[in-house]
């Protein structure tokens, strides 16, 4: 398997071994593992498995390391998704909306899509009052936005940042 990359890394390919597949795999269940139980659950002494994984680091195969937290614990249970359709999806109108939903917390994620609308945000909210007063003061309000709908999602029955990782 060799991977690209683009994401504002210089653009590259390297190839992804057995080992490096097996690397992934562990680290996207968990990326606190200790090189010394990466190294050993995988075979290679702890100066080889942290080498390998410096190396993935440095191609932009692992971009971050984080920490997922528990919205629910934090007071934002609510997930709303939200689609939008631009009034005219301008390049212009496009980067205005992108930067208004970055710099936005709740707004956890903006995709921009192809179809019959053009973006897909994940809204986090406390509650649906909390939700409808984002809707007003954001995006009823915000010039460019010719419709939006939201969906209030009931459960979430899978939810990963898990990437598939081929196993040949």
């Amino acid at each position: 398997m060799t991977a690209d990359f683009q994401n504002g890394k210089s653009p590259g390919t390297i190839e992804l071994d057995a080992l490096d597949k097996r690397i992934l795999r562990i680290l996207q269940r968990d990326s606190l593992i200790a090189n010394q139980a990466l190294a050993d659950e995988i075979g290679l002494s702890p100066p080889a498995c942290l080498k390998r994984v410096r190396r993935l680091r440095a191609a932009g195969i692992i971009e971050r390391t984080v920490a997922l937290l528990s919205p629910a614990a934090l007071g934002y249970p609510l997930l709303t998704v939200v689609r939008i359709k631009l009034e005219r999806p301008t390049e212009e109108a496009m980067r205005a909306l992108e930067a208004r939903m970055a710099a936005l917390p709740r707004v956890v994620q903006c995709l921009t899509v192809a179809g019959d609308i053009d973006y897909i945000l994940l809204v986090r909210s406390r509650d649906v009052a909390h939700y409808q007063d984002f809707a007003r003061r954001v995006l009823a309000a915000a010039p460019g936005i010719r419709s939006y709908t939201s969906e209030v999602v009931l459960a979430v029955t899978k939810a990963t940042t898990e990437i598939p990782i081929d196993t040949a």
